[in-house]
């Protein structure tokens, strides 16, 4: 049996993590991490058990939810679960909605080895699964509201997405490893890591991996 979880220090899946999108996308809450995981998160094919959350699941701070009507922004996933360090109603209007949120909540260790730092109100979703097949996809986003103002600072939003089970020996929880790298390296996802540039507006470079970055400075 596989053993997976997700941890964000801010985070969509088909997961969505979270800073400025088209105010069509549109977020529910409600719903038990475990239903959110069976119902909407996994396909056919895959058992799910174990399944926990580390952060608030009610109001008014919902730090997980469902969105769909993505298609109609630029995510590039129709629909999944979101997951943020913040408050994920407030997305569909954070074209003109500042999301950053303070909770005084811990951070996670494995995120801290990970990008080097101290983390705080950390949004883990954490649960056991067994695919019926030999191969398993999981689709995710990483947005910050950090984007672009603290690019290359000392505010460097972090996702790991971190796998556990027969045959995998990494240096993180339970010989966990993460599975959330740039394309082709062995870096990990963040601000940083994937920008194009610091701009207090829309960024104009240096580039860094920003083939895999859209600036969404305007909303869209």
């Amino acid at each position: 049996m596989k053993h997976t979880f997700l941890k964000t220090v801010i985070i969509l899946f088909s997961i969505l993590i979270v800073n400025k999108l088209n105010a069509q996308l549109v977020v529910n809450t409600g719903q038990t991490p475990t239903q959110y995981v069976q119902n909407v998160l996994v396909g056919g094919g895959v058992l799910v058990n174990n399944v926990t959350f580390v952060g608030s699941t009610s109001g008014p701070n919902w730090q997980i939810g469902e969105f769909s009507n993505g298609s109609t922004s630029n995510l590039g996933i129709n629909n999944g679960v979101v997951i943020s360090s913040g408050n994920v109603t407030v997305i569909p209007n954070a074209s003109s909605q500042q999301l950053d949120y303070d909770y005084g909540a811990n951070g996670d260790a494995d995120l801290n080895q990970l990008g080097a730092g101290t983390t705080q109100d950390a949004a883990i979703l954490e649960f056991d699964f067994q695919p019926l097949s030999n191969t398993i996809n999981f689709k995710y986003v990483f947005a910050s509201e950090e984007y672009n103002d603290y690019v290359n600072s000392s505010y460097n939003d972090v996702f790991g997405f971190f796998i556990s089970g027969p045959g995998i020996t990494g240096p993180y929880s339970n010989n966990s490893d993460n599975i959330a790298l740039i394309p082709f390296t062995t870096n990990f996802v963040s601000i940083n890591n994937v920008n194009n540039g610091h701009a207090t507006g829309c960024a104009s470079g240096p580039c860094t991996n920003c083939a895999y970055y859209i600036d969404n400075c305007n909303g869209t």
